[in-house]
């Protein structure tokens, strides 16, 4: 597989006649509230900075839509979940350990494989691992990344807990069903919080 990249679609549509400049890139700058230098006109989704991904872009759609009708309409970039559509799946939400060491924030690591779960050993697909990521003062979530069957569904449950501000603790004290795929989640939070059930 070869990727070189993507682009906005921004060119032929005629952008200079209503005012609009694209960067070097094509993307269509915007403020904090998704405007472009032209008021009244907003841009979401491929065309302007950041993932180009369907839900970065619809959660972008639903905050223009509130910041028109005057309500604090807002995207937290740093929860937005990032998904690999491959065999094992990929998704990962929040810092990695790279991020963390290069703003020089101490962190727990946390992580549980698949091959101990229970569920995925039914299903017999139990390549991979989820890994958390917590600071290790406060053990509030800072990023978690999951390697695995069903990894685009799982990451939810973290994008939630990152997006609330949870700790490692906070998904390890939370009942989780059995046998499920999530469980291996609550394990990895366990083993972040420093006490695993499961070695």
């Amino acid at each position: 597989m070869i990727a070189t990249g993507r682009r906005p679609f921004t060119r032929g549509l005629n952008l200079e006649a209503a005012g609009i400049q694209t960067d070097k890139y094509g993307r269509i700058p915007v403020d904090n509230h998704l405007q472009t230098k032209v008021k009244g006109i907003y841009a979401i989704g491929d065309v302007i900075e950041g993932p180009m991904l369907a839900h970065k872009g619809e959660e972008e759609g639903v905050a223009v839509v509130e910041n028109i009708l005057g309500l604090p309409g807002h995207v937290n970039y740093h929860s937005i979940p990032n998904v690999v559509y491959t065999h094992p799946e990929v998704a990962y939400v929040g810092y990695n350990e790279e991020e963390l060491r290069s703003k020089g924030i101490e962190y727990n690591k946390g992580s549980f494989p698949f091959l101990a779960n229970s569920r995925a050993k039914c299903n017999e697909d139990y390549d991979g691992f989820v890994k958390v990521l917590s600071d290790k003062h406060t053990d509030k979530i800072l990023g978690v990344h999951i390697i695995g069957p069903s990894a685009g569904e799982l990451i939810s449950e973290c994008v939630l807990a990152l997006e609330y501000g949870a700790s490692s603790e906070d998904i390890a004290r939370t009942c989780h069903a059995h046998p499920t795929l999530s469980e291996a989640i609550k394990e990895a939070c366990l083993s972040a919080y420093d006490k695993p059930l499961n070695f």
